[in-house]
């Protein structure tokens, strides 16, 4: 086309353009603030020249596409970023949750409280008001133990709420990634243009998606995009989503997991990156073992003092009683198991071998039983144990329980063991009567013999009897049997002897000499005799004592008394636990103290909480470095678009008055003819 009518023409094609890219500015600058908008940009291009006459005439320009700003590299750093930051920017805020209740809870200066009142009473073991406040202390104790166990059981409900909504948010997102794939996939037919909304939508949805769990995106021919979870799981593909849920864990029913909805594999433990991953890594690095923590250091502190309070007397002369209790072994069996009625049962056995571990107990073979750490899959013991009847005992003593097994459990089946995890929610101070503790040792050691009641002391030789202390298990000392606990007995020398000498001695009960129930032979100068008395109270049990000296002579006693009123001997072993290492110390595979424990316990969740904030800032950073990144190659700049308005403007205007001279030409030609 030449002449008037190619001018026209062209400058029409010009109009045509500069209003298409000035549509294409305002639609860049009306979604300046549009999360996910990538700017775009109206592409042109010469039109095909015509040729007349020999010579090629223009013809005009054409608009061949808008196209966005987009790199597909930067974008997927985003995407990989947003995983990493949130799900630090998750575990770092939950952490901080538990750390603020361990530090407000107390638990340290709570137990230092309750081992002064012991150590008031063991000054005073007489002293009705010392006993109140020692048991007073021991009330506020159990309590804050109960209440940070509560505490943290209710973040562990809290947990699976949030695993509820983020798994909802990610059937929601991903739903809508599949619906845009065939929304772009039909729009891509149009061989003119590329349906750019509908792209910067879904890399959009994408970002969201790694906010809630880390995945992967693969690109496919038709430009549909599909979604995998880390452990390459498909999660979106093509037009098709394929739905999370949320579901018990086999084990634990008050435990929610993450499987496939449409045949409930659980994915749990291959989950990472986002809001989802960084919660399931707090519950099962940071939470749980917090709460199993605490719960080995009620169990300790409960096993211990009942311990020393059962190797006691009252003030009414009896035994002492249990003075805690604490939550028991949790067991759970597994949903898969082919035997439905089979009961596990469990109790502590040595608290002192407790690690604070949680264990899956399984049938192997036949009547092989296996224990395993949950956590590392390491076999911790096997045994076939003790049947009686239809009760099969499982000794795990090594890591501080035993089960009992009842009912018919074939191989395959599995349990869920948690020693420790109920032993801070379930404490309780059940002792409530003040002369109920045992302050005073079963029995007192004194040189002599009792006459009419009052202890005369005629010995001449140096021999001495120890204070005494309770032991259980196999003994290799002189066994005394009784059948009153305590009761009075004497030591009576039966012959003389001198520094590496031997001699004899007879035990009795009562004062005197008229019923010999024990006897033996002390080497003099040596490390002495053992004698040790049965307590038919608590079988296994004995009270110890040693009879040691250079110089015995024939018809030197001792007596071996009830304490009494005024007697602090037990008092004294209970105030001393405070500093006795009785506990396992899984940090430095040693033994620790009650505030020893407190003290790991809380420096373990301080460190993590610590490094969690630390890679969460860390991973944020690293993000807003991306998104500017990104930014800089897809977000709009109002300055250039203010100036790509004013070249546009002026490309119209000049058009427009090309076209307006081409008329003016036009009517010239008409008005000649």
């Amino acid at each position: 086309m030449s002449g008037i009518s190619g001018l026209v023409n062209n400058a029409l094609t010009g109009l045509q353009a500069a209003q298409s890219a000035l549509q294409v500015v305002g639609d860049n600058i009306a979604n300046v603030n549009t999360p996910g908008y990538s700017q775009q940009s109206a592409l042109q291009s010469t039109a095909i020249p015509t040729a007349i006459g020999g010579l090629y005439y223009g013809n005009g320009t054409q608009v061949d596409s808008v196209q966005r700003s987009y790199s597909s590299f930067l974008q997927g750093q985003v995407w990989t970023a947003s995983a990493s930051a949130s799900g630090q920017a998750s575990l770092s805020s939950s952490l901080q949750n538990i750390l603020g209740m361990l530090n407000n809870g107390g638990v340290s200066s709570q137990v230092s409280q309750f081992f002064s009142g012991v150590a008031q009473v063991a000054a005073s073991p007489d002293d009705i008001p010392a006993r109140q406040s020692m048991l007073s202390n021991a009330q506020t104790l159990s309590q804050t133990f109960q209440s940070l166990g509560q505490q943290l059981a209710s973040v562990g409900s809290g947990v699976n709420q949030q695993i509820t909504e983020s798994v909802d948010q990610i059937n929601s997102i991903s739903k809508q990634i599949a619906q845009l794939n065939v929304q772009i996939s039909a729009a891509q037919g149009n061989p003119n243009g590329s349906p750019n909304d509908l792209l910067d939508q879904r890399d959009h949805l994408i970002t969201g998606l790694n906010g809630q769990v880390g995945v992967q995106v693969l690109n496919q021919n038709n430009n549909q995009l599909n979604v995998f979870l880390s452990n390459g799981q498909v999660l979106v593909a093509g037009g098709q989503s394929f739905a999370l849920q949320t579901q018990a864990s086999p084990y634990n029913p008050q435990t929610l997991d993450v499987g496939y909805a449409s045949n409930g594999a659980d994915i749990s433990k291959s989950l990472s990156g986002g809001a989802l991953g960084g919660l399931l890594q707090f519950r099962s690095q940071s939470l749980n073992p917090a709460e199993n923590g605490l719960g080995l250091l009620a169990d300790g502190i409960a096993s211990a003092l009942n311990a020393q309070q059962a190797q006691g007397l009252n003030l009414n002369g009896s035994s002492g009683s249990a003075l805690f209790s604490t939550g028991p072994v949790q067991v759970f069996a597994n949903t898969h198991n082919s035997s439905g009625a089979v009961s596990v049962v469990g109790s502590i056995s040595n608290v002192g071998n407790l690690s604070g571990n949680d264990y899956i107990l399984s049938k192997t073979s036949g009547s092989l039983w296996t224990l395993q750490d949950r956590s590392t899959g390491a076999t911790v013991a096997s045994t076939s144990g003790s049947i009686s009847g239809s009760t099969t005992t499982l000794n795990f003593s090594g890591v501080g329980f035993q089960l009992q097994v009842s009912g018919t459990a074939v191989t395959g089946d599995s349990f869920l063991v948690e020693p420790t995890r109920l032993g801070a929610s379930g404490m309780q101070t059940v002792l409530t009567d003040p002369t109920g503790i045992a302050a005073a040792s079963p029995f007192v050691s004194s040189p002599g013999v009792l006459v009419s009641g009052s202890l005369q002391n005629d010995n001449l030789g140096n021999m001495t009897l120890s204070t005494g202390q309770y032991v259980s298990g196999t003994v290799s000392g002189v066994v005394v049997p009784i059948s009153s606990f305590p009761t009075n007995l004497q030591i009576t020398m039966t012959s003389g002897a001198s520094q590496g000498g031997t001699a004899t001695f007879q035990i009795s009960s009562g004062s005197g000499t008229g019923s010999v129930i024990g006897s033996g032979t002390v080497s003099l100068g040596g490390s002495g005799t053992i004698i040790d008395i049965q307590n038919p109270n608590a079988p296994g049990s004995y009270w110890q004592v040693n009879l040691s000296g250079t110089l015995a002579a024939s018809g030197d006693a001792f007596t071996l008394s009830p304490g009494g009123a005024g007697s602090n001997g037990n008092a004294q072993a209970m105030a001393a636990l405070a500093t006795k290492k009785v506990l396992n110390n899984v940090l430095n595979n040693g033994t620790a103290t009650f505030n020893d424990n407190a003290a790991q316990l809380l420096t373990q969740v301080t460190n993590q909480a610590a490094q969690a904030q630390n890679n969460a800032q860390a991973q944020l950073t690293v993000l807003q470095s991306a998104q500017a990144s990104q930014q800089a190659v897809s977000g709009v700049n109002l300055d250039q678009e203010a100036a790509s308005l004013i070249q546009y403007q002026q490309a119209y205007q000049a058009a427009a008055k090309a076209i307006s001279v081409g008329s003016t030409l036009f009517q010239s030609l008409i008005q000649a003819l």
